[in-house]
């Protein structure tokens, strides 16, 4: 089964992105990079743009141009996919409610901390994520409205389609930061003005623990 890896980059990205690649390209058959510098501006959800391509089942990761990967990052990945059989990932959040700031108001998970056990969570970090494509294909996420908000976009499609996400168990190191310019963070832009992040949320808490109004 192929193994292809989707990533946005942006301009301002150009030595994290190298090193990012660097440390991909040699566990993986293909890497789409959108430049959003150089196509039509779809941010974050650049990395979404080539999963039309692999209808056919093929080992799809989701990946940032800011990270970097360990060598046998994508190897551990897969065995984790088959052993749990849905969509995985190393960063998330699970939701605790309705009406918090999506930032602040939920359990957050993070790469870059150590994580003893496995757990199922609601929102992936989609720059840390992997899934087979015959379990969950999403070819139009990259045509979403909502922009900058590409974890939510993704979580909220596959609730839709009923795909369970696990948050995989992981060692400190086992993905790096490669501190791009804080000007260029999501996260730093969008944490004080997230309106829509929180509606996405109540819509993925609903869904998942069916609350009607």
């Amino acid at each position: 089964m192929r193994v292809v890896v989707g990533m946005a980059t942006f301009q301002g990205r150009e030595k994290q992105l190298e090193k990012a690649y660097e440390s991909l390209i040699n566990q993986v058959d293909d890497i789409h990079i959108y430049d959003n510098s150089q196509e039509p501006d779809l941010t974050d959800n650049g990395k979404f743009y080539s999963i039309i391509k692999y209808s056919k089942p093929t080992y799809f990761f989701t990946c940032d141009d800011d990270l970097l990967y360990s060598p046998d990052y994508v190897q551990r990945t897969i065995e984790q996919i088959e052993r749990f059989n849905c969509i995985v990932t190393y960063h998330g959040r699970k939701l605790q409610g309705l009406g918090r700031n999506y930032y602040t108001g939920h359990k957050a998970f993070r790469f870059m901390d150590r994580l003893d056990d496995d757990l199922f969570i609601d929102v992936a970090g989609t720059g840390v994520t992997a899934f087979r494509t015959d379990y969950f294909f999403a070819p139009d996420l990259w045509k979403s409205e909502d922009k900058l908000m590409s974890d939510l976009v993704f979580s909220l499609e596959a609730t839709k389609q009923g795909k369970d996400i696990v948050l995989l168990k992981h060692e400190k190191g086992f993905i790096k930061d490669l501190q791009a310019p804080l000007e260029t963070s999501i996260h730093y832009r969008e944490w004080r003005k997230c309106n829509r992040q929180n509606e996405i949320a109540d819509e993925i808490f609903k869904l998942k623990n069916k609350v009607v109004y």
